[in-house]
This record gives C-alpha cells, structure tokens and sequence, in this order.
C-alpha cells in the first residue's frame, strides 16, 4: 500500500481513478458525531484479486471470519438498547486518547509496534472489537464448549 501526498489542487480522492486502483482517506467522528480527524490517506494497487471460488477461507481464516461476523451480530443487538448505547459509550469514552487519564480499555487488541493496546477512534470499530476479543477470550478459556 502506498502513501500519497496532496498538494493544494486534490484536497481529496476517493474510489478508483484508473482500472485496479483504489484511494481513500478515513474520516472518524466519536459517538455524538463530533469530528476526531483523519487517517493517512491510502493508494494501492489490486494486483492480485482473489478468487473466492478456486480458494475460499479455511481453518484460521474460516474461523476468524466467523468470530468477526458473531462480533458483529453480537454488537449491533448491544446497540439497539439504550443501555447497550450508555454502556459502550462509556468504555467507549474512557479509552480515547483525549481524555484526561485515560487508559487503553483491557480487551483492546496489543500493537506491537507500540508495545500497548490499541486505543480505537471510531465507536462502532471499537464495540465490535471489544466484543470479538471478549469472545476470543471464552473460545480460549473454554474450547471445548461451541
């Protein structure tokens, strides 16, 4: 993946401009909705598609696939309720980098290029997170049970 410059004519680019290449640049906002800031912006080539059909996801991949989907599943009936709303927000709160005295939240993935865990800008990226790590957790404490 390659990291791209703009100058002052391209304030932003989006999609593909060409066959087979793809730009984008992530906005985030916190819960309420209120503006936290950009990520790099990214161009990188799809050289190599993969064809789902000739080499579909297997034993890690599979069952990583299918954590992320229960997470998800799982994350969205969370928010529908409003304690749901209050609880994530909460955590959600504690853990970002701009509050005073806050500290990663204790599911939150390890960065080893930071050597600590991650701290998460978006809300629905972090309640999805949160809950796939906490089921890992069971898959690990109980492997016997489904």
């Amino acid at each position: 993946m390659a990291l791209i410059k703009y100058n002052t004519l391209v304030e932003e680019v989006h999609g593909a401009t060409s066959p087979g290449r793809i730009h984008r640049q992530k906005k985030f906002k916190d819960a309420s909705g209120r503006f936290l800031g950009f990520a790099h912006p990214e161009t990188y080539d799809i050289t190599k598609p993969r064809d789902w059909n000739k080499t579909p996801a297997r034993k890690d991949e599979l069952r990583n696939q299918q954590l992320w989907g229960k997470a998800s599943y799982i994350a969205a009936r969370e928010l529908e309720s409003d304690e749901g709303v209050a609880y994530w927000t909460k955590r959600f709160e504690a853990q970002l980098p701009r509050t005073r005295g806050s500290k990663p939240d204790p599911y939150a993935s390890y960065d080893k290029k930071t050597k600590t865990r991650k701290r998460y800008i978006r809300f629905d990226a972090f309640v999805r997170a949160m809950v796939r790590n906490q089921l890992a957790e069971l898959k690990k404490s109980s492997p016997d049970k489904p």
